[in-house]
């Protein structure tokens, strides 16, 4: 798999499926006023939508690169590309909130395996060279992805209708499924995972699901209400430690974890990089539009910046990661998002231009932070284990996309009234009366702060790396 123009058709298709998952997940939050009108929903059955979406990533994504590593990634890669392509179009035709939410559930589920996949593919492929330019395109597809969606899912959700979003989104999985019977057909690529990891594997997912699905509903109905999950996840955990956190079942192999310093401190990376940034297009769009009072389609150009250089950067950071060496240059990005977040809490009160270059300075950040990291990731680990980091990895991005939008809400509620912020997040509330207007503010201002803080702490974290690097 050498050759040039095999690798960029492999590529092609991985990049394809790595703009589908952020496209979707992006999209459903912008039509989820619209299908709580078509199905007369209330704002919490409206604010699961979302969610629903984001638990499978945040929990299966281990399990699938571990199952990657012993049966084959590309098995699974297009097993994720069918289930996310029939999930999506099977939603655009839904009669019902209950089968809605089934068929969201899946095709969360179908990118869980893609978004495992498409980066271990890429990082096997392009382990003889040029892998952080490659992970940088991957990169570049996942923000184009999110820079597509308010635009593009905006005009069909106004023009045709929420079900158009799906109807979109599923034959691009289809189309990577047929390119990858040509450009995949030639590699297989798999490990020696056993039955018993892949036990150890179902325990972790089950802890990790059944926690982010307390986060989840708990950020929207009440973290007391939905401690009936808890002793679910105690049981998974209990069965996680017994059987698969060492010996035979271990779920993620021990050569991995095991004095890998820059493994570890890449992941943590991740996690503080998401945690710290991904609610602040929800925080920004609510920002605009009720304190400063731009219209919804000026507030999505003023935030545009952030994706846009995400994405004419991360090829640039990615090759520069192949030169240079991955940490310093995820580091630097982490320290130029820590003080973007330090000047929106500084500068008060904020003025369009100033978060028009603020934003812009954050996707400065953004993209010289992504691939490097993610070149640091699986560059410590064998090629074997590729699926299986990756799934790791992503487990980290979305565990820290889910929190993030929970400690985002725990913060303003402080503020303004909880039901407020979680129709706010949800996107079924966009005013609030002007009594509110000084407290928002304020609770803004203190995500800025705790945004900063998450930021510069992944900045030390990201520089440290296995000893005689």
């Amino acid at each position: 798999m050498d050759h040039s123009g095999s690798r960029r058709l492999v590529l092609t298709t991985t990049s394809i499926a790595a703009f589908i998952t952020p496209f979707l997940s992006s999209a459903i939050a912008f039509a989820v006023p619209r299908i709580g009108v078509s199905f007369h929903l209330d704002f919490i059955d409206v604010a699961l939508i979302p969610m629903v979406f984001l638990i499978p990533l945040a929990s299966f994504m281990i399990f699938f690169g571990r199952i990657s590593d012993d049966i084959g990634r590309v098995k699974i890669f297009r097993l994720g590309l069918a289930i996310f392509g029939i999930s999506a179009i099977a939603a655009s035709f839904s009669t019902s909130y209950i089968f809605l939410i089934a068929m969201v559930f899946l095709a969360g589920l179908g990118s869980a395996i893609l978004s495992t996949n498409s980066t271990a593919i890429v990082s096997y492929v392009y382990s003889s060279g040029g892998r952080g330019f490659a992970l940088g395109i991957n990169a570049m597809s996942v923000y184009l992805g999110l820079t597509f969606a308010p635009f593009l899912g905006g005009i069909l959700i106004e023009f045709i209708g929420w079900r158009s979003v799906f109807l979109l989104a599923g034959p691009f999985g289809f189309a990577a499924l047929a390119l990858s019977t040509i450009s995949l057909r030639n590699i297989e690529i798999h490990g020696t995972t056993t039955r018993f990891g892949l036990l150890g594997s179902g325990f972790l997912a089950g802890t990790i699901l059944s926690l982010t699905a307390y986060v989840a509903l708990g950020d929207v109905t009440g973290f007391i209400r939905s401690s009936y999950i808890l002793p679910v996840a105690a049981v998974f955990i209990i069965l996680f430690i017994r059987y698969g956190s060492h010996g035979r079942g271990e779920a993620i192999p021990s050569e991995i974890l095991k004095g890998n310093r820059t493994f570890a401190a890449s992941n943590l990376t991740a996690l503080l990089n998401y945690l710290s940034t991904f609610s602040i297009v929800f925080i920004f769009s609510i920002y605009l539009q009720v304190i400063l009072h731009v219209s919804p389609f000026i507030s999505g150009i003023l935030i545009l910046p952030e994706p846009v250089f995400m994405v004419a950067l991360s090829p640039v950071a990615g090759k520069l990661s192949d030169r240079f060496g991955s940490r310093k240059i995820a580091s630097a990005g982490m320290v130029v998002i820590g003080i973007s977040f330090l000047g929106f809490y500084i500068i008060h009160p904020l003025y369009t231009a100033i978060i028009l270059l603020l934003l812009g300075t954050i996707g400065i950040g953004f993209g010289l932070f992504s691939a490097p990291n993610t070149n640091s990731v699986m560059g410590s680990v064998s090629r074997d284990n590729s699926g299986t980091a990756s799934g790791f990895l992503g487990t980290m991005r979305f565990t820290g996309q889910l929190f993030s939008i929970a400690l985002a809400t725990i913060i303003i509620s402080a503020y303004i009234p909880r039901s407020l912020t979680v129709g706010m997040f949800s996107g079924t509330v966009v005013t609030i009366t002007p009594q509110y207007f000084s407290s928002f503010s304020e609770g803004f201002r203190i995500v800025m702060i705790v945004s900063a803080i998450l930021s510069l702490i992944g900045a030390l974290t990201s520089l440290l790396k296995n000893k005689g690097d």
